[in-house]
């Protein structure tokens, strides 16, 4: 019984994705589980599994299209058990992403031992200590190091239990093409001139599908969201002499608090605080959280995440560093599972690092503000006994969606983030 496979919806907001290839072909056999292709979403690259066993009897779409609705049919499997075939209904995809060494099971046993764990590559692997049949790798990275004839045995696997997942063959291939392009030009001791008139102009650029999301929920957004704006000064020299201390008992365990860590612990207690302000909008009503559960404005290659660190205030300083730390680099390898970028109620983009004194950061729907973070400047300000001294200062802007929260709620709530940053000593109440 021929049977239509759907472009699966592979994140909350995804609408249409990218079919980026195809693993099998018209003709071929297939059991329930094999890999068939992998779809680019607005959030991350995953791959799609057979829900069934048959023969894909023709693929309806070419690899590169990047308009590919949600639910619209990708291919025809002819089912090898008709009787029992699943509905177009059931047929959903099963998403293959290998997690980073710190998993989130491992942070949440960390919060309730005081003493620092271990921190170790338990999944790190010799490649001798294993045969080429027994060493564990997922199909897709088998398939690429095939065709790319790579070795696998000589391959560190990244992924769990040493697995080798589909990064670890890319970057074995960027090695060995960067060191044939250096022995290339050790050989000819040449290098192309470029003429100017080689040069293009200007270059038409396709959008892809993150950045097409990106482009209309902010225009929304924008549009749709009365923002308004307030604007807030905290004196930081006690929290970088705390984040000090702490590092420096943090350094024989090979963990790191960062700035952003504090405030992320700071915003989270600030929420608790003003309740008022730990809401979404829903349209017609607005939904009010319990928890802290805060997003993270993550940089990556064409397009900006919004990873979530759940339950913050539940959570010690250490635990949301290692979390964020992997919610960042899984963010930059497209590996996010949609749960893992949906929720919270405010977002956090800090553009300190890039040497930002102060910017204004559009609301990220539903959510009902978001906070802009500065980078630390020196400032000469003046002392309790009126003599003028040094200070370490960030600004902060929060934008809020006045819908959902009015002035002076917005105002207590940034007021409160400011005095957790000032005092520090409130966000160490239990272990670090």
């Amino acid at each position: 019984m021929p049977m239509e496979i759907l472009m699966p919806a592979l994140s909350p907001t995804m609408s249409e994705g990218k079919l980026i290839k195809w693993f099998v072909k018209a003709g071929d056999k297939i059991k329930a589980g094999d890999l068939l292709a992998e779809i680019e979403t607005d959030k991350a690259i995953m791959e799609f599994e057979s829900p069934d066993e048959g023969i894909l009897t023709k693929t309806l779409v070419p690899e590169g299209d990047a308009s590919i609705s949600v639910n619209q049919p990708i291919a025809i499997l002819e089912s090898a058990f008709s009787s029992t075939s699943k509905s177009n209904s059931e047929i959903k995809a099963k998403l293959s992403v290998a997690p980073l060494n710190t998993t989130k099971k491992e942070v949440k046993n960390y919060q309730t031992d005081p003493a620092i764990p271990e921190f170790s590559n338990k999944y790190s692997m010799k490649p001798e200590d294993v045969s080429d049949n027994r060493i564990k790798i997922s199909p897709l990275a088998r398939k690429m190091a095939e065709k790319l004839d790579v070795n696998i045995s000589n391959i560190v696997g990244s992924g769990p239990s040493g697995r080798i997942v589909k990064a670890d063959i890319l970057a074995l291939e960027h090695k060995e093409k960067t060191t044939q392009l250096e022995k290339s030009l050790e050989i000819t001791g040449q290098e192309k001139i470029v003429m100017a008139s080689d040069i293009k102009s200007s270059e038409r650029i396709s959008l892809t599908a993150m950045r097409k999301t990106i482009a209309d929920r902010l225009t929304s957004a924008k549009r749709d969201i009365p923002h308004f704006y307030l604007r807030k000064k905290a004196r930081v020299d006690k929290l970088l002499d705390a984040r000090e201390t702490i590092n420096k008992k943090l350094h024989i365990k090979g963990l790191k608090v960062s700035l952003n860590d504090m405030i992320i612990k700071a915003v989270g207690q600030a929420l608790q605080d003003n309740p008022y302000c730990n809401v979404t909008w829903g349209g017609d009503h607005i939904v009010k959280e319990n928890f802290s559960d805060i997003a993270i404005a993550v940089a990556i290659q064409g397009g900006l995440l919004t990873p979530v660190v759940k339950n913050v205030t539940k959570k010690t300083l250490s635990e949301i560093s290692l979390e964020t730390k992997d919610l960042i680099i899984r963010s930059k390898e497209k590996k996010l599972t949609p749960t893992e970028f949906s929720g919270g109620t405010i977002t956090i983009s800090n553009l300190g690092m890039m040497g930002i004194d102060s910017f204004d950061a559009v609301i990220n729907p539903p959510h009902g503000s978001i906070l802009a973070v500065s980078q630390t400047q020196m400032v000469p300000v003046f002392g309790d006994d009126d003599n003028v001294e040094k200070a370490t200062i960030i600004n902060l802007t929060l934008s809020v969606d006045h819908r959902a929260i009015d002035g002076a709620i917005g105002a207590s709530f940034l007021g409160s983030i400011v005095s957790y940053l000032e005092e520090p000593i409130t966000l160490l109440s239990g272990t670090y």
